[in-house]
């Protein structure tokens, strides 16, 4: 699930809100290959089309901007896969091979989270590692842009229309309330114009099939998935429609679409864990000398310079302008990551007593998309999957109390704003929330972090219960685990775990738990990706 990373603006770095290109495909081609030619198969257990009389091949292509063996292309598949004769769109893929071709098992996909982060450029960007090497050496390994986002078939918004939504989610009356559906009624009007049939049409039951076209244009009669965060939810879908096609899957930091029913549902999914988290950050703290609240008592300072931000009264020393309380939430999430912590403490010490960190943060802008289109996906496509409208303000305002209430330190949770995303959308929730029902797919592996910020750890017991998978529970922190945390490195004891899955199809016993490997008050490190396993 796409969060705002701790410790940065929600859109920073944010491949959702990547300028279009004219189509994002690159030209960059340094050699030509036959093109994957894809093969018939049977129907599927649910009278499932044969997709391969339907889809394109893929143009494989070295990819551009990177040194490394990487294949990029792209694969024409159905817009609407209800109308299979219909209009067609492209999806982007990329693909490393197998590093030991004679012991090749077969092809390994990796599902992107999100919604709405780019497989592409993360298997770019992580130069094809975005699986451990016993994996990388027997598998083909292949990743995909869904619908809607990078170098697929976009979906295209208006820059100063989304700016103007994004400035108003956070109502403080029922006219702000009002204001914002109408800006987001108007947001959701200008992408589908901008975008065409395709804004209708990007649920995870569309990237499913989507899914499956790009192993029939791979010749594979069956896969094996990796699935991290939002692609979860992917994951488990494919064993319900598809589970003749599976070999192995994986779900990492996983989406619970049964149990998940309401604004509060997810809300306080975020707020719990970041509660819980911030209460671990603060026992550390409290007996840690080198911690720079060491001797204050430091929830009760954070609460003090957390009600100086709701008032207005708190200024950030270095910059000298006003913190919000939503801007202070930014510096509490860093509690969710343990080799953040000094890092936290130092920030909640600085603006406590009004003295500078000497820590200037660069103008905005700077790095941003320049005024014009937006590829903005996150929003339309978790519209179609989740049905949990904020009706009204006081609504909204009974859902911020009850925050407050429960969860005494933080109040708020790192998910309000997607409470608020469908507020105005004006399509139709086409894959609303629903059991994961696998049926008779082989058996499956689901990855669960106890502190995970994200896909909280309830998320994965819930899916692991719907769909009889294997929980293999990580007692750490951070956001998904497979094949490294993005900030304490791999764990050996997951990974070994995994690897004897994928390659060996052995599942490790119920109930097997691997022991967390972070360093409290580590030197701090970049921030995870959201939702594509960090």
């Amino acid at each position: 699930m796409r969060l705002p990373a701790p410790g940065t603006a929600a859109n920073s770095a944010d491949p959702s809100r990547q300028v279009d290109d004219g189509g994002g495909r690159g030209t960059g081609r340094t050699y030509d290959e036959p093109r994957s030619r894809p093969r018939r198969f049977a129907h599927g257990p649910q009278g499932e089309i044969d997709v391969s009389a339907y889809i394109g091949a893929i143009d494989w292509r070295h990819c551009p901007d990177t040194t490394d063996p990487i294949e990029c292309g792209t694969l024409e598949v159905p817009l609407d896969w209800d109308d299979p004769r219909g209009e067609k769109i492209h999806i982007g893929v990329s693909r490393v091979k197998a590093k030991d071709p004679g012991k090749r098992i077969g092809t390994a996909i990796m599902d992107p989270g999100g919604p709405g982060t780019s497989g592409v450029t993360d298997m770019v960007l992580r130069q094809g590692k975005v699986f451990s090497d016993a994996v990388r050496e027997r598998f083909d390994v292949v990743t995909y842009d869904p619908r809607g986002v990078n170098t697929s078939s976009p979906i295209t918004c208006d820059q100063a229309e989304a700016d103007r939504v994004e400035a108003m989610k956070d109502p403080h009356s029922q006219a702000d309330f009002d204001a914002l559906v109408a800006a987001k009624r108007q947001l959701s009007e200008n992408c589908r114009r901008l975008t065409g049939p395709l804004y209708d049409h990007t649920d995870t039951r569309q990237t499913v099939r989507d899914i499956d076209a790009i192993r029939a244009a791979l010749g594979e009669e069956k896969i094996t998935q990796i699935g991290y965060s939002y692609g979860t939810l992917a994951v488990q879908l494919y064993a319900q429609m598809f589970p003749n096609r599976v070999r192995a899957l994986v779900g990492d930091g996983n989406m619970d679409h049964l149990n998940v029913r309401t604004a509060w549902d997810l809300t306080s999914a975020g707020a719990g864990a970041l509660e819980e988290n911030f209460t671990q950050f603060a026992k550390w703290c409290d007996m840690t000398p080198h911690c720079a609240l060491y001797g204050r008592d430091t929830t009760k300072t954070y609460i003090e310079v957390r009600e100086r931000a709701r008032r207005g009264t708190l200024t950030d020393p270095d910059t000298g302008k006003p913190v919000s309380f939503a801007a202070l939430l930014r510096t509490a999430n860093l509690a969710n990551l343990p080799d953040r912590w000094r890092e936290a403490a130092s920030m909640i010490k600085s603006r406590y007593d009004g003295t500078p960190t000497g820590q200037v943060p660069p103008p905005p802008g700077g790095d941003g998309p320049p005024a014009g289109r937006v590829q903005l996906p996150h929003e339309v496509w978790f519209c179609q999957d989740w049905r949990m409208q904020v009706r009204d303000y006081a609504e909204w305002s009974a859902l911020s109390e009850r925050l407050a209430r429960s969860y005494p330190t933080v109040q708020w949770s790192p998910y309000a704003n997607s409470a608020l995303d469908c507020v105005g959308y004006t399509g139709k929730t086409t894959y609303p929330q629903q059991p994961a029902h696998t049926g008779n797919a082989p058996a499956m592996m689901l990855l669960g972090n106890v502190r995970d910020f994200a896909t909280v750890y309830t998320w994965s017991q819930g899916a692991a219960k719907q769909t009889g998978a294997t929980l293999v529970t990580y007692e750490g922190y951070g956001h998904t685990i497979y094949p490294s945390t993005a900030h304490a490195g791999p764990s050996a004891c997951i990974n070994s775990i995994v690897e004897d899955y994928l390659i060996n199809l052995k599942l490790p016993a119920s109930g097997t738990r691997c022991p967390d490997i972070e360093t409290p008050g580590g030197t701090g490190g970049p921030p995870p990706s959201p939702g594509t396993g960090g």
